[in-house]
């Protein structure tokens, strides 16, 4: 089974290595039938002397040979254009690549209370924030809310840090129509 595993993913590899390489040939093939029934109008054309007889090989030949050309050179620029997208797309990925990169190691720091440590080749946005020591909270039942938030949070919240939050009462967050917060799942006491 490994066998065809590895031969399924070899042939997958040369027959995609078989289209690229007709891709890039496709337009210069079809530029050279052109030229063929153009220079086939040409030697056509030459050797009959009266008009009416020429009429036949220019038709036939002049404009199939234009129009191969014509076609051929549209299949190039839309082969260059589309390899241009290609390494656009790709650094984009590897941009987006290296984005989540970062925010996976904030993530795993984060959730094993390590301080996160950001890569050295993202520039921060944000301003950095004054170390302060960690005060232990009480949690004593009460809850708080960020004016105008739409949210109430546990006194020890993560997400009132540096917020100017204020001491609800339940009737004010039955009142406000405040939904709890999913990070500390607060309890309002009656």
């Amino acid at each position: 089974m490994d066998e065809q595993s590895a031969g399924a993913t070899g042939s997958r590899s040369t027959s995609r290595l078989v289209v690229d390489v007709v891709r890039a040939l496709r337009g210069w093939v079809v530029i050279a039938a052109g030229v063929v029934l153009l220079l086939s109008c040409y030697l056509g054309v030459s050797a009959e002397t009266e008009a009416g007889l020429q009429l036949p090989y220019l038709v036939s030949g002049g404009f199939g040979g234009l129009a191969a050309v014509l076609i051929g050179s549209a299949l190039l620029i839309a082969d260059r254009i589309e390899s241009s997208r290609a390494g656009q797309v790709t650094a984009a990925q590897a941009r987006l690549a290296e984005q989540v990169d970062d925010l996976h190691a904030l993530v795993v720091a984060a959730t094993q209370g390590a301080p996160a440590v950001p890569a050295p080749a993202a520039p921060s946005l944000a301003k950095p924030a004054a170390q302060e020591p960690a005060e232990p909270v009480v949690d004593d039942g009460s809850v708080y809310a960020v004016p105008g938030g739409r949210t109430f949070h546990r006194p020890g919240c993560d997400l009132l840090a540096g917020k100017a939050a204020q001491r609800v009462e339940a009737s004010q967050v039955s009142g406000r129509g405040l939904s709890p917060c999913s990070v500390c799942a607060p309890v309002p006491v009656a």
